[in-house]
């Protein structure tokens, strides 16, 4: 096998240490089949560190993942880092290419009724890091819940126009690293900024929703943990539960029920337009 020098693609004669190769194993086995972020994989190859040190670990690990992926012993697209996909959409020729694609292929399947008279407040989730995206989109979707990633340092331009968007009766539920950055610094500027531009939404708007401290503890996460550190799943569980409070499960299931009775008519819609 060889080795790769730090972030770049230049291949040497030299192998891997055995130290370094044993590191490298652990690794290829705490991924498996599984998409992580680095951090995650941080986390779960380095348990009992903490701080400065898990830090440094970090960092470490980042440049690991880069040597295993350019030396193709990890697939590439098992680390989550940010998107980068291109943008790529193309609208349909004609009506019945739409037809044909989506709307007589999986006509019920793709409707979904709205959510959202299930929510007892207007809300919108906010999360730190991009890397979760994925993850935070795929619940929030189900509820009709928008979603904003405001990244490590959140852009003015991003806080104006959440200050036109949102009324006073909104909640921001928030998750970020529990860290005095994510906590005190990210999240506090978001909430100065909204209430600053637009003084009639309440500081009392914006929840503090994860990392916490029993969060740390229940999922067996370093302390000042961060966001993108948590298993997949167990991040699902804290955001499905932060969720679950402001949602009006009665009508919920109305709706759900509903749901039901309306794609049983678009299926027996389908059949019309295939004869047609």
């Amino acid at each position: 096998m060889t080795e790769t020098r730090e972030f770049y693609w230049k291949p040497t004669k030299k192998g891997f240490n055995k130290t370094t190769w044993k590191r490298m194993q652990k690794i290829i086995t705490i991924v498996g089949n599984t998409t992580r972020t680095v951090r995650n994989i941080a986390y779960k190859l380095y348990p009992k560190l903490h701080g400065k040190a898990l830090d440094n670990a970090y960092n470490m690990t980042i440049k690991d993942l880069v040597r295993l992926r350019m030396n193709r012993l990890l697939d590439m697209n098992l680390i989550k880092e940010m998107r980068t996909t291109v943008n790529d959409t193309e609208g349909y020729r004609d009506v019945e290419d739409f037809l044909r694609r989506q709307e007589i292929d999986r006509l019920e399947r793709y409707y979904q009724r709205s959510r959202r008279p299930a929510h007892k407040h207007p809300m919108e989730v906010w999360f730190e890091k991009e890397t979760v995206t994925d993850v935070f989109e795929e619940v929030c979707n189900e509820f009709d819940i928008p979603t904003l990633p405001v990244r490590g340092k959140p852009q003015v331009a991003t806080m104006a126009k959440a200050a036109v968007r949102l009324t006073p009766e909104h909640h921001i539920l928030y998750f970020g690293d529990n860290d005095k950055i994510g906590r005190e610094d990210i999240f506090g500027t978001c909430r100065d900024y909204v209430t600053y531009l637009n003084p009639s939404i309440p500081a009392s708007s914006f929840h503090w929703c994860g990392v916490t401290d029993s969060q740390e503890k229940r999922f067996g996460l370093p302390k000042n943990a961060r966001l993108d550190g948590l298993d997949t799943d167990d991040l699902k569980i804290i955001i499905k539960e932060v969720i679950a409070s402001y949602i009006d499960r009665v009508k919920l299931e109305d709706i759900e029920e509903q749901e039901r009775k309306d794609r049983e008519y678009l299926k027996g819609f389908k059949l019309v337009l295939v004869k047609k």
